[in-house]
C-alpha cells in the first residue's frame, strides 16, 4: 500500500484520479515535475505541516493553459453547487424538503413558541394546536407570569414541546414537556 495519496484532477476530461506514491520524498519529486494537466486537489495521506509546506513549494506552478482549464472547472463546480443550493431553497420554500410527516407518530411532542403580541404557534410542523394542548400552553404561561409578577414582569416570550394528543402514562400535568424556557419582559399597564 503507497504510504502517500494525492487527490488529482484531470484539467483535459475533468476526471478526478488518486495518484499513489511511495513516500514523501516521492511525492515531492513528483511534484517538482507534475505532469502536464494534472491538477492537485488536496494530499489524502497525513502528513506534518511541514510536509505540507514542502509539498507545496515543490509543486510545479500551473502555467497560462492550466490556469484557465482550472478556473473553468472550478467556475462550473461553483455553478453546479449554486444550482443545488438554488433547487434545494425552492424545495424548502414549497415545503417539500426534510422528513416526510405522513408516516410520523402524530403524538409526537409538537414545539410551540408563545409571543404576547401573537399568542402561541406551532414551530416547524404542520400540526395544528390542539385544544388540550393549548389550554396546557396557557396553563404554563400563567404560572411562570406569577413566579414574576412580584418584579413588575410577565411572559413576554416562551419556547416550549407539549403533546398534542394522549399524554403517555395518562398524567395531565404533563402534557407540558420539561425543559421549556421562557423570557419575561417589563409589566406594562394595561
Amino acid at each position: 500500500m503507497a504510504e502517500f495519496e494525492v487527490k488529482v484532477r484531470n484539467l483535459k476530461t475533468g476526471e478526478t484520479l488518486v495518484a499513489s506514491m511511495a513516500d514523501a520524498e516521492q511525492c515531492i519529486a513528483w511534484l517538482e515535475e507534475r505532469p502536464p494537466f494534472i491538477e492537485i486537489l488536496t494530499v489524502l495521506s497525513d502528513v506534518s505541516p511541514a510536509e505540507s509546506k514542502r509539498m507545496k513549494e515543490a509543486m510545479r506552478p500551473y502555467d497560462s493553459v492550466e490556469r484557465e482549464l482550472k478556473a473553468k472547472y472550478d467556475a462550473e463546480l461553483e455553478a453546479a453547487l449554486q444550482q443545488r443550493y438554488q433547487e434545494e431553497m425552492a424545495l424548502i420554500e414549497k415545503g417539500e424538503l426534510g422528513a416526510d410527516d405522513a408516516d410520523a407518530d402524530p403524538n409526537r411532542p409538537l414545539a410551540v413558541k408563545y409571543e404576547i403580541d401573537e399568542g402561541f404557534t406551532v414551530v416547524d410542523d404542520s400540526r395544528p394546536l390542539t385544544d388540550a394542548a393549548r389550554a396546557a400552553c396557557v396553563a404554563w404561561v400563567k404560572e411562570r407570569n406569577a413566579w414574576v409578577e412580584g418584579k413588575g414582569q410577565m411572559v413576554g416570550e416562551a419556547h416550549l414541546e407539549v403533546w398534542p394528543n394522549d399524554v403517555p402514562e395518562g398524567d395531565e400535568d404533563k402534557r407540558v414537556l420539561e425543559g421549556g424556557r421562557f423570557f419575561p419582559r417589563l409589566k406594562t399597564e394595561a
